[in-house]
């Protein structure tokens, strides 16, 4: 079963909570690279040369405010090669907190493994999985995900989004939208159109929780490199080098859903080079 990780940023709380992993070929994840362009990376890659992908989200208590961004991958069937069953209600349990517990779900975006326990199974029926809570979700991403049948049918629409819709439960915001004093959205687009990461400033210390606008942490160094499933290559390329020139010039703690388990660091500088150093 996944884990979490706790972490003070200031005066908020985050708690890093794994839903399941996954690992695969670089070469597919990142599929314009090829094997020898991982020749320098290779202490990054499991033994059998794979990446490793983290399905996690993140918990963010600011001012008295439960937030939870993204909502994992789910307990639905998925292609994904998972190591382990989704589980992400249950770690948040292990955690201390209840699905019941949760104030705010803010979307980086709303690919499948970043909305999948929106909803549980009610004998066949979705119900929303955080009732008390508002879904935060940008207007250019779901104008993206609900402009063709097809784009519904991938973002897993009837069981994952139209519940929520439906219950009432969902605010749509446009660009920079403040979460709390501390959390506010920072909008990266290219890996899809509405793309947000989020940060957090609390007593002086910065953070930020950057969805996807980095799969591994081999992209600290190889910024421009893309994966598969980024729409826009040009614009997520664009958003990638900002995002880590900002938080590197704030000296700011990056956290992830996707690099290794609890996906926490710094950017950092060796031979001129800008990496990922693990806190």
């Amino acid at each position: 079963m996944g884990q979490f990780h706790k972490v003070e940023v200031g005066g908020a709380t985050m708690i890093a909570v794994q839903d399941s992993w996954a690992t695969m070929p670089p070469t597919a994840f990142f599929n314009q690279t090829t094997d020898s362009d991982w020749d320098n990376y290779r202490d990054l890659l499991t033994e059998e040369g794979h990446v490793t992908l983290n399905l996690g989200a993140w918990i963010v208590i600011s001012d008295g405010t439960t937030i939870l961004v993204d909502s994992g991958i789910g307990g639905r069937p998925t292609m994904m090669p998972l190591k382990e069953p989704p589980a992400l209600p249950t770690v948040m349990e292990e955690a201390g907190v209840s699905p019941n517990d949760i104030d705010i779900v803010a979307f980086s975006h709303l690919h499948f493994d970043h909305t999948g326990w929106n909803t549980w199974d009610n004998d066949g029926t979705p119900v929303p999985q955080f009732p008390n809570a508002r879904h935060i979700i940008q207007q250019a991403e779901w104008d993206y995900w609900t402009s063709s049948d097809e784009l519904k049918e991938g973002a897993g629409y009837d069981n994952v989004l139209s519940p929520i819709v439906d219950a009432g439960l969902v605010d749509f915001v446009e660009g920079e939208h403040v979460l709390t004093s501390e959390v506010v959205t920072v909008p990266t687009p290219g890996h899809t159109p509405g793309h947000v990461s989020f940060a957090v400033n609390s007593g002086g210390e910065k953070a930020y929780v950057i969805g996807d606008a980095a799969h591994h942490l081999v992209q600290l160094t190889e910024t421009d490199w893309c994966p598969g499933a980024d729409v826009n290559t040009t614009d997520s390329t664009a958003s990638r080098h900002k995002l880590f020139d900002q938080i590197e010039a704030e000296h700011a703690l990056i956290a992830s859903g996707h690099f290794n388990f609890p996906g926490l660091g710094r950017a950092a500088r060796r031979d001129g080079a800008r990496y990922f150093a693990a806190e």
